[in-house]
């Protein structure tokens, strides 16, 4: 089932029973009707003896309705979650949602009520989603203002990256720039590095979020097309591990827009050992889908032999099944000698099986790994894969080859909610509705209620 974060808090927690299950009654539903949906999840909800299951079924509920807007009833479900730690997730959900509407005061309210556990880490999550929702909607000022709120220097500089970022993103370089440098100029001031100081080593750099704000403005600009620009972002950063990570986003952006001789002149130029790693493997892996095999292999066997990392060979194994060539993915995969690779390589092929419609070929691929969790990862690629195609039958039937319950679960609700993507909700339903758990029933129906609405 979805795995909890923390241990669960006294049964002394619980709200009487009903508290949160009145909000949608079942004689104003008729059909299968959103709210008739979210009712039906609650009803189950509410008869889940097990704590860490109705926790886990209600903040996929308190989700849907915080994701509705319907805060005041997410609020009252997130009340009645008997984990304390989920209980204060479920309310960052409440408090980002409150801020996508506009509602920025209650937003700011929901955050600073939740009452934390370790260091105000949900609260101040809250505060930061808030900020960054601002930003979203082009509110900097406000943004800022919310940020700087928060008392922690280093929480609120990360606050602060986390809204350059989020402009960065939406294309707004020029003000995403200018929010950084007022990060650099903020943060460390002499009377707060004393009070700080335990947070780092001495060998690490004072302005952290700084070079992060940094490094996420000059992905967005390599992403968005924008290499010069990106390069010329990357180039300005003063710390070398930022300056390469900057460098080492814009080679990977030019070599996924085609430019193979343009990535690796910018990756011959990164500083940092080991930081042109993620250039070369977006080359292989660019290669790899235009049907250059040959020297997409060459390059990932460069990659594992010179740094011991794998993801080039796995990915060209999956693009080779993505290709046509069942045969050559496999071959791939069994060439590499490492398990752990090994096995990874062989769920993406398993995997590239299923998306191409070889179901049959995917489980006789899945059913050769013999790692657990390998095998459960492919297992469920396959069902959800089954699932859109339309065969849900056939989609739960694979997931009873899982052998863990709790993954078993997760795996038929990704099952019913594939097919409610899809557009077929009437089958999503029939899907969530014939899953024997009552927690993997009640999340797969809150999770169809949102889609579907």
């Amino acid at each position: 089932m979805i795995a909890i974060r923390a241990a669960l808090v006294s049964v002394s927690l619980l709200l009487p029973a009903g508290t949160a299950f009145s909000q949608t009654p079942q004689a104003a539903c008729s059909g299968d009707a959103p709210a008739c949906l979210l009712g039906e999840a609650l009803a189950i909800a509410q008869g889940i003896p097990a704590l860490r299951d109705r926790s886990e079924a209600l903040f996929a509920i308190a989700e849907t309705q915080a994701g509705w807007g319907s805060v005041a009833e997410a609020l009252k479900t997130a009340a009645a979650i008997p984990d304390l730690r989920l209980r204060e997730e479920t309310l960052v959900v409440v408090a980002n949602a409150q801020a996508r509407s506009v509602d920025v005061a209650g937003a700011l309210a929901t955050a600073r009520s939740i009452q934390d556990t370790k260091e105000q880490s949900a609260a101040l999550a809250a505060i930061q989603a808030v900020a960054v929702e601002q930003a979203r909607k082009g509110d900097i000022a406000g943004a800022l203002e919310a940020a700087n709120a928060i008392e922690d220097l280093f929480r609120r500089a990360e606050a602060q990256a986390a809204v350059v970022a989020m402009l960065a993103e939406a294309g707004n370089f020029a003000a995403a720039l200018d929010t950084a440098r007022k990060i650099k100029g903020a943060y460390w001031l002499p009377e707060a590095r004393a009070k700080n100081a335990y947070r780092f080593s001495e060998t690490t750099v004072d302005d952290y979020w700084y070079f992060e704000a940094m490094v996420s403005v000059a992905g967005a600009q390599a992403r968005k097309g924008d290499v010069a620009g990106a390069l010329e972002t990357a180039r300005g950063i003063e710390d070398v591990t930022a300056r390469s990570r900057a460098m080492a986003a814009a080679a990977a952006a030019q070599a996924q827009a085609g430019d193979i001789a343009g990535a690796m002149d910018t990756a011959s130029a990164i500083e940092a050992a080991y930081g042109d790693l993620g250039a070369l493997v977006a080359v292989a892996m660019s290669q790899a889908k235009a049907g250059q095999f040959a020297p997409a292999l060459e390059l990932a066997r460069n990659i594992e032999a010179s740094y011991g990392d794998l993801t080039a060979l796995v990915g060209v194994a999956a693009a080779q099944v993505e290709a046509g060539d069942v045969n050559a993915g496999l071959a791939t995969a069994a060439g590499i000698r490492n398990f752990s690779g090994n096995m990874r390589a062989l769920v993406a092929v398993a995997s590239a099986q299923a998306r191409k419609g070889d179901a049959a070929g995917a489980l006789k691929t899945a059913n050769a790994i013999s790692d657990s969790r390998g095998r459960i990862e492919a297992l469920e690629a396959i069902a959800v894969s089954q699932s859109k195609a339309g065969d849900v039958a056939g989609a739960f039937q694979t997931t009873q080859a899982i052998q863990n319950p709790y993954a078993r679960t997760d795996a038929q609700v990704a099952v019913a909610l594939a097919r409610a993507n899809a557009g077929d909700a009437a089958g999503g339903l029939k899907a969530a509705r014939s899953i024997e758990d009552l927690q993997g029933r009640a999340v797969a129906l809150a999770k169809i209620a949102r889609v579907t609405k």
